[in-house]
């Protein structure tokens, strides 16, 4: 905004020249009193050109917040975005190893009882087999007592 022009008239030049020191005195005051109007005016002047100036500057200001509040959930989104994929990442890969390591450990552990169930069927089979043998063994003792008992029993019956 240009600043005001100042174009006010002088009263003491348009006003005519008297002599005599009533009217003289009188206009000076008047001069006085319309130098210091003047000077009121010129001050309100100045304070509107500076209110006008001031008001300018807030609305570039107030432009430009709203320029940045428009742009700023865009970039907001787009922030948040990478940082939680940022944060994710490592997130995810740690979650990975620790479970790879908890099915590490579990496999272990299987493989661990596979083989001691492997060692308690192969020494059950081992008992199975001489529990078999013993049972093989007693019962063709068995029969041959059997046999010599009923040959000696079929003997003292057919001889007497």
């Amino acid at each position: 905004m240009p600043p005001l022009q100042r174009s006010l008239p002088d009263p003491a030049m348009d006003a005519p020249q008297t002599p005599g020191p009533a009217l003289g005195h009188a206009r000076t005051k008047l001069d006085l009193l319309y130098h210091e109007v003047l000077g009121e005016v010129a001050s309100l002047v100045d304070r509107l050109e500076t209110v006008s100036t001031s008001l300018d500057t807030a609305q570039q200001q107030i432009q430009a917040v709203t320029d940045t509040q428009q742009v700023l959930p865009q970039q907001l989104a787009r922030h948040l975005a990478t940082t939680l994929e940022a944060t994710a990442k490592p997130i995810h890969e740690q979650h990975r190893q620790a479970i790879q390591a908890m099915l590490d450990a579990t496999g272990t552990r299987l493989d661990h009882l596979a083989q001691e169930a492997a060692q308690c069927a192969r020494i059950t089979h081992q008992a199975a087999r001489r529990i078999a043998l013993i049972a093989v063994v007693i019962g063709g003792a068995a029969g041959v007592l059997g046999g010599l008992l009923a040959g000696l029993a079929l003997g003292q019956w057919l001889i007497p």
